[in-house]
């Protein structure tokens, strides 16, 4: 374990500064891009990840992004529930907390999908998902950003949305 702990600080030391740029102007938030790459240290660190040493720079700044859009995906959440209670400016009370509650249901349900798809499905899977539904990537881009066939896209969204609607739509 303490070999492992050296072989995490060495990647700490030696990629943080890309990670943090990366980070940096994805989100234009300096304490939100420090806490990013600290999540994903935090996660090698937790996981069972293994490494490559020529695989880690990539894996790494794929982490630091997916985990920015994700942070960027749920302040928009945010924002347009704001702005959709701000639209609605009824005379009523009851209605407004009834559009906050099934806002708050479809949030966490959201929110739910994407836990599930991290600890559930296979990294790549999950990669391969994120990149399709939440990027809107084509099965050509995706091959070519992970470095897989475009059959092994297919294998990856078909296992993973086949578990999603076990789980979610039984």
């Amino acid at each position: 374990m303490q070999m492992r702990k050296e072989q995490i600080e060495q990647l700490f030391r030696q990629h943080y500064p890309r990670m943090y740029q990366l980070a940096l102007v994805l989100l234009k938030d300096e304490a939100a891009s420090k806490d990013v790459v600290s999540d994903v240290f935090a996660d090698v660190l937790d996981g069972d990840v293994e490494l490559l040493p020529d695989k880690a720079r990539s894996y790494l700044l794929v982490c630091v992004r997916n985990k920015c859009l994700t942070l960027i995906n749920r302040q928009k959440m945010k924002d347009r529930v704001h702005h959709l209670l701000q639209l609605d400016a009824s005379p009523t009370i009851e209605p407004a907390e009834a559009t906050i509650a099934a806002i708050d249901r479809e949030t966490d349900k959201q929110e739910t999908i994407l836990a599930y798809m991290e600890s559930e499905l296979t990294p790549q899977t999950n990669q391969v998902l994120q990149l399709r539904f939440r990027q809107k990537l084509k099965y050509r881009e995706i091959a070519t950003e992970l470095g897989i066939s475009e059959v092994a896209v297919y294998k990856h969204l078909a296992q993973g949305i086949k578990k999603l609607k076990q789980k979610f739509n039984p």
